[in-house]
């Protein structure tokens, strides 16, 4: 019995996380250029990664609401991406400056 409760618990607590991620993709890296149309980030492979900004693009500076003037390059940035797109939905800039 208390193998199939754990095992339940697990589903439900993966199934959230599933949900949770609302089809969206992550990118995490440092900003290495950032434009009026678009923002380009160095992944932690070293592979770089150039997102679209649109009207619909959220920012979020540090935990408040941001602007695209807030990010700069070397920002640590983590950007929410529909699946399989390149349009950046939220992008979140971090407190701390990347270590060159």
């Amino acid at each position: 019995m208390k193998q199939l409760l754990s095992v339940i618990a697990l589903v439900l607590a993966l199934g959230a996380g599933a949900l949770a991620h609302n089809g969206n993709d992550h990118v995490r890296g440092v900003v290495t250029a950032v434009s009026a149309q678009s923002v380009t980030v160095q992944l932690a492979d070293k592979s770089v990664k150039t997102l679209a900004i649109s009207a619909k693009t959220e920012f979020d500076n540090a935990g408040k609401p941001g602007h695209l003037a807030d990010i700069k390059v070397g920002d640590r940035v983590v950007i929410d991406v529909p699946e399989h797109g390149t349009n950046a939905l939220l992008i979140k800039v971090g407190t701390a400056a990347a270590k060159k």
